[in-house]
C-alpha cells in the first residue's frame, strides 16, 4: 500500500475534520478512498469521512483494509509536515507509516495500528425535507454570537428565512437570513422545521470547514441535525442529536 498526497499541511487539515470531534477510529481504506466513520465519546454525535482516490497524487491499494488509529497523534505527527512537501502514507511492521517527502529529504514517522474494533459501518437513514446552504465563516460568526449568551442554540427554517438564536440568563441573542442574503446560496424548507443542539458541539464540527466553503445544514423538527462540507479534496458529514423541548 503507498498512497500519496500532494501536500501536508492540506491533508492536515483534512484529517482535523475528524479530530475535532474523536480521539480515535478505524480508517477503511479501499481501491476507491480512504474512509471513517466514528461517534465521538458521548455518543451524540457522529462523523463520516470520505476521501475518493481521486484526491490523491498516487493512490495504490493491493487490498482494502481497516487500520485502527489515534487520529490525535496522527494530525499531531501531520502537523510536522511543511508546505511544499508530500506525504506518503503507508503499513510497515503493524505500524502505520507517515513520511514527509521534499526536495532531496525524506521524514519518516510510525505511530502504533490500534485494535479498537470494525468501527461505524452505517450511518442514520434519515431523509430531510429541509436545508440551508451558507458559507461557513457566517455560520461560525452566527456560533460566536450565540456563545456569549447560552451554551445551547435553536436552529429554524422557514420557507423565506434561516434564524439562529439563543436565551439564557445573561440575555437572547437572534440572528435572521433571509433566502436572498449573500451568505445563503440555498435555502429549501417544506414547512417550518427548528431544533435545539448544544453550542460547544457545533463550534468542533465547523471549526475545521475553510471560510469560504458552503456549510449544508439540513433540519427537521427535533430529529438529529445533519451538516456537510467538503475541505481540501474530503468530505464530512456530521450528525448531532438534539435536545428535546417542549414549549
Amino acid at each position: 500500500m503507498k498512497i500519496v498526497v500532494a501536500d501536508a499541511p492540506g491533508f492536515k487539515a483534512s484529517v482535523d475534520a475528524i479530530t475535532s470531534l474523536v480521539e480515535e477510529g478505524v480508517f477503511e481504506i479501499t481501491k476507491a478512498g480512504i474512509y471513517l466513520k466514528a461517534m465521538d465519546p458521548s455518543q451524540i454525535s457522529m462523523v463520516s469521512f470520505s476521501m475518493p482516490k481521486e484526491a490523491f497524487v498516487e493512490f495504490n491499494v493491493d487490498e482494502e483494509r481497516k487500520i485502527g488509529l489515534d487520529i490525535e497523534q496522527l494530525s499531531s505527527v501531520l502537523a510536522r509536515g511543511a508546505r511544499g512537501e508530500k506525504v506518503e502514507l503507508g503499513a510497515e511492521d503493524g505500524r502505520f507509516v507517515v513520511r514527509f517527502v521534499g526536495d532531496k529529504k525524506k521524514r519518516t514517522f510510525k505511530i502504533p495500528i490500534l485494535d479498537i474494533g470494525e468501527g461505524i459501518q452505517k450511518e442514520p437513514k434519515i431523509e430531510y425535507k429541509n436545508h440551508v446552504k451558507i458559507t461557513a465563516e457566517a455560520f461560525r460568526e452566527v456560533l460566536k454570537d450565540a456563545k456569549l449568551v447560552s451554551s445551547h442554540i435553536r436552529l429554524s427554517l422557514t420557507p423565506n428565512e434561516f434564524v439562529a438564536e439563543v436565551k439564557g440568563d445573561s440575555g437572547d441573542a437572534r440572528a435572521e437570513f433571509e433566502k436572498d442574503n449573500k451568505d445563503i446560496t440555498e435555502l429549501k424548507a417544506g414547512a417550518d422545521a427548528k431544533a435545539t443542539f448544544p453550542l460547544q458541539y457545533l463550534e468542533d464540527i465547523t471549526k475545521a470547514s475553510p471560510g469560504n466553503e458552503v456549510v449544508t445544514i439540513f433540519i427537521d423538527t427535533d430529529r438529529p441535525l445533519k451538516i456537510e462540507y467538503k475541505i481540501l479534496g474530503a468530505s464530512v458529514t456530521y450528525y448531532l442529536a438534539p435536545r428535546i423541548e417542549s414549549d
